[in-house]
């Protein structure tokens, strides 16, 4: 006699379509931030006119843009110098940065002996070397590029020398008993490893270089933004200040934004990149 078995109803997971958000809601959430901007700026505005605060105290913001509009060529000049001397000192801080780093996490020698003078310089105040760099190098690019490179240089050589020195070390054996050279140890593990560490360095030091230039404008520039600061505060110009201020602000929001796209575009298979 054969036996039948009851059949076993199979049960399928339904995994429900996504449901987007109704058209305002979505349109509300991409525009908030700025809807926010915009609201402070006008709660900025009366607050000035309602109060009467004077104009060499706080300006309004009408007063700032009226500013920009009546010298638009020598601020944006001032912007394109500032931000000329930013990129250079961050591309070199990067430069330098990723070949120290790699020498570091490699050889403990070469770290030990280097690495005590990196933090001799890195301890002194960079408003106390920028006087320095003015003597060496004269007024104009030169002193303003290297301003920004020591500010953006060490967040870059740390978080490198982190990342080639966290790699696995399973990997690292298995290429070495393979006969890998280190070549190919470093191309196929502890770079890959170090390159969400450097992404993230470039976070802080991409805006650090923004604030490394407009400090060695301060001290030893005859143009950008920090030059324009110092005149302007020398006048009692508000308005410019405020101006340059943001500004600046801009340029250093610019190069963040700038390094998080590239960060989306070439770490995207790591788990901390936001998509």
């Amino acid at each position: 006699m054969t036996t039948v078995l009851p059949r076993r109803s199979t049960v399928r997971a339904v995994i429900p379509p996504d449901v987007l958000p109704p058209w305002p809601l979505r349109a509300l959430r991409a525009t908030r931030v700025w809807l926010v901007l915009v609201a402070s700026v006008g709660v900025w505005e009366l607050a000035v006119a309602v109060l009467d605060v004077p104009n060499y105290l706080v300006p309004a913001p009408s007063a700032v843009v009226r500013e920009l509009l009546v010298k638009p060529e020598l601020y944006l000049g001032a912007l394109g110098s500032t931000a000329l001397a930013a990129v250079l000192g961050f591309a070199a801080a990067v430069v330098v940065g990723v070949v120290l780093g790699v020498l570091f996490a490699r050889s403990p020698l070469v770290e030990e002996l280097v690495y005590p003078f990196l933090n001799i310089v890195r301890v002194t105040p960079t408003v106390a070397i920028a006087p320095l760099l003015t003597i060496w190098f004269g007024r104009g690019l030169v002193p303003v590029v290297v301003a920004a490179f020591l500010i953006a240089f060490f967040p870059v050589l740390v978080q490198v020398v982190l990342g080639v020195a966290s790699a696995d070390r399973q990997l690292v054996d298995v290429l070495r008993i393979a006969n890998a050279s280190e070549l190919s140890v470093l191309r196929k593990v502890q770079i890959p490893n170090a390159m969400p560490y450097l992404f993230s360095s470039f976070r802080v030091a991409a805006p650090g270089a923004v604030v490394g230039a407009l400090l060695g404008e301060f001290l030893g520039a005859s143009t950008g933004l920090g030059y324009l600061i110092t005149v302007a505060s020398g006048q009692l110009n508000t308005s410019a200040v405020f101006l340059l201020a943001g500004l600046s602000c801009v340029l250093g929001i610019a190069l963040f934004q700038v390094c998080v796209l590239l960060e989306r575009r070439l770490v995207r298979w790591h788990p901390s990149v936001r998509l």
